[in-house]
């Protein structure tokens, strides 16, 4: 009898601990999966906002590296223009006549930040030429009653609007030469225009600017691409035009010149205005400089016509000996993929 109960009980045994082991099995596999998953959420939330961020700060830098190309070659466009100084007229008037052209070609990296496995989405930018204003204008007051010169240049800008996810947006704008970054606000030179103030006594200077017009025909709206994937700018150098010579228009009796630049970017031209004409020796109290953020525009007078504004140390007044001012007529079409 007591051997037939031991047999009775043993099943029951041996179930109860097979379903000990299989909720062993599936806490375990639970735990596991916690684990597994939070260790995920971390990697999610604290890291891979991080490396998005890096990758995306990777591929400002490879925008930076396309508009420094775009400034290098049309830079090189206006010295082979300037080389030529019979440079077709009829290119700048008319584009897409069968006159021959200097073509080159920029590729633009539109997106990045991806991360294989990880984070895929990239970020997007926005290429737009003529989109933005910038015009820059010159007031020449002679020595003289031979009349004022007056000029004004629609320089255009091409600019490059970034679109990121993780990384501060960026604003790469090339404007009258000059290559800006943007960001938060705030904008800084990066690339230099040709504006040049030159020494060529004790008090007498030379200034030469070259103006780069992008070309813009009229009532047309801005070319404008937006895209995560490749792109590429075409120019074509159209002319390089001579605008004003004091030696050969004023015989050289100038009593001073106004520039001025309206722009988005006013704080950056501005900057870059007055480290031009510190690093030449020219005393601040020789020239004048304003910046209006009402008129977005940059003024500079040189030599300055205000007694107020010179200073003691500035003995004998500055001269303006030559002034000599140019531009380069480039045309820039955006298209789709990476030339």
């Amino acid at each position: 009898m007591k051997e037939d109960n031991g047999n009775k009980s043993g099943p029951g045994r041996i179930y109860f601990f097979r379903s000990e082991s299989a909720t062993s099995t599936v806490i375990g596999a639970v735990l596991l999966l916690a684990i597994v998953f939070s260790v995920f959420s971390i990697v999610r939330i604290g890291y891979i906002p991080e490396w998005k961020s890096d990758a995306e700060y990777s591929h400002m830098d490879d925008v930076w590296e396309d508009m420094a190309d775009l400034k290098s070659k049309i830079d090189m466009m206006s010295i082979v223009l300037a080389s030529n100084p019979n440079s077709s007229y009829l290119n700048s008037s008319d584009p897409d006549s069968s006159s021959p052209q200097l073509v080159m070609s920029v590729p633009f990296h539109m997106g990045g930040g991806s991360i294989p496995l990880i984070g895929s989405i990239k970020s997007s930018g926005t290429l737009a030429v003529n989109k933005d204003p910038c015009i820059m204008s010159i007031i020449v007051n002679p020595d003289s009653d031979s009349g004022h010169y007056f000029k004004s240049i629609n320089c255009g800008t091409v600019t490059y609007n970034s679109q990121n996810r993780y990384y501060v947006d960026q604003v790469f704008s090339y404007e009258g030469g000059a290559l800006i970054l943007g960001q938060r606000e705030q904008s800084a030179m990066m690339l230099y225009p040709s504006i040049r103030f030159s020494r060529t006594s004790a008090n007498e200077y030379n200034v030469t600017i070259n103006a780069v017009r992008i070309f813009e025909k009229e009532y047309y709206p801005p070319d404008v691409i937006s895209s995560n994937s490749g792109c590429s700018l075409s120019l074509a150098g159209l002319d390089y035009k001579p605008l004003y010579d004091s030696d050969r228009d004023n015989f050289g009796n100038i009593e001073s010149f106004i520039l001025t630049i309206y722009t988005l970017n006013p704080e950056a031209w501005e900057q870059y205005l007055e480290k031009t004409i510190d690093d030449t020796g020219i005393d601040p109290g020789e020239y004048t400089l304003v910046s209006s953020e009402s008129s977005n525009s940059v003024r500079l007078t040189f030599p300055s016509t205000s007694d107020s504004t010179k200073t003691k140390e500035a003995s004998t007044p500055d001269i303006l000996k030559r002034l000599y001012v140019s531009e380069t007529v480039v045309k820039a079409e955006p298209g789709i993929g990476l030339n």
